[in-house]
């Protein structure tokens, strides 16, 4: 009797049941790859926007020692200048090219894009102003001061005089979405060539941090030198008429229709970063206290930073 024997598959193609396992295996590694991924996407732009952060604040120092004071969060001098603190610290970021082609108006540069003042986590966009967006908000209280208000020249005092409470315990940059749109409200759109005299949002549309729209807020309780309602409403730096005692310092990664277009907030997950007024970079968690937080942000308040900072 002969053998039996079975006809080898044609050409070693596979079957339809070995094709489908092969292609669930597929899916289930992307699905386990994908996260770790994202993962190395998001510390890569995290790390840009701290490298970003760095150059901005170093870029302080280097103004005051070419111009023994601090830049100015604006200026608006007759038929001379009228510019952003951005705008400003162009040449010190490698960027002297813009500062020129810009002119005596930094709202001349509305159209132009610079990688610098831009953090790579944050995906918003205002359509208006697409390239021109920032997500660096200065702080008011350091480059403008407690007398210069909306429309005031400011930035006339040195790097240590603006920050009587130390540059390593005051925050110059916070992070702002280019773009928070809540789906009721009115959004903020900082644009980094935005002044007094050229923006197309009012206070919204410039990359500050520090006064408060609440209009029966002259201060904060407990709170030394700090007058909060320098011209009667600007972008906060926590929940809108709160301080002390509020809801949140700021937010962190929220989506552009549930952010809260009265506070800041970071692009990135479980922290938002600061940028120091000694050059260094510090990641803050929004567990930290509202208390902690404004003290961080009032540079001559005289109170000591608490223990969650």
């Amino acid at each position: 009797m002969q053998p039996r024997t079975y006809a080898s598959r044609r050409g070693g193609a596979f079957t339809l049941i070995e094709l489908l396992v092969v292609i669930a295996i597929i899916a289930i590694l992307i699905g386990l790859l994908l996260p770790a991924v994202q993962k190395v996407r998001e510390a890569a732009a995290r790390s840009t926007c701290s490298n970003n952060l760095k150059q901005l604040s170093l870029a302080i120092a280097n103004y005051e020692g070419a111009n023994m004071k601090v830049p100015p969060g604006w200026t608006g001098q007759t038929g001379v200048q009228y510019g952003s603190l951005h705008y400003y610290l162009l040449p010190y970021v490698e960027q002297n090219a813009i500062y020129v082609q810009v002119g005596n108006n930094s709202w001349n540069g509305n159209a132009i894009g610079v990688k610098t003042f831009v953090c790579p986590s944050d995906a918003s966009v205002w359509t208006a102003f697409p390239n021109s967006g920032t997500n660096y908000a200065w702080n008011v209280m350091v480059f403008q001061g407690s007398s210069a208000g909306w429309g005031t020249d400011g930035g006339k005092t040195s790097l240590v005089n603006s920050m009587p409470d130390g540059t390593s315990q005051t925050v110059i940059f916070g992070e702002r979405y280019k773009y928070c749109s809540p789906t009721s409200g009115g959004h903020t759109d900082p644009i980094w060539a935005a002044n007094p005299w050229s923006t197309p949002n009012s206070v919204w549309a410039v990359a500050g941090f520090g006064w408060t729209t609440w209009s029966n807020n002259p201060g904060i309780a407990g709170v030394p030198n700090y007058n909060g309602n320098l011209n009667g409403y600007y972008a906060d730096f926590w929940t809108h008429g709160q301080g002390p005692g509020g809801s949140i310092p700021f937010q962190v990664a929220p989506s552009a229709a549930n952010c809260n277009w009265y506070a800041l907030q970071g692009a990135h997950t479980g922290v938002m970063l600061t940028g120091l007024g000694d050059g260094s970079v510090r990641g803050v968690s929004p567990s930290i206290s509202i208390n902690t937080w404004v003290y961080a942000c009032v540079p001559n308040d005289g109170i000591p930073l608490g223990s969650n900072w």
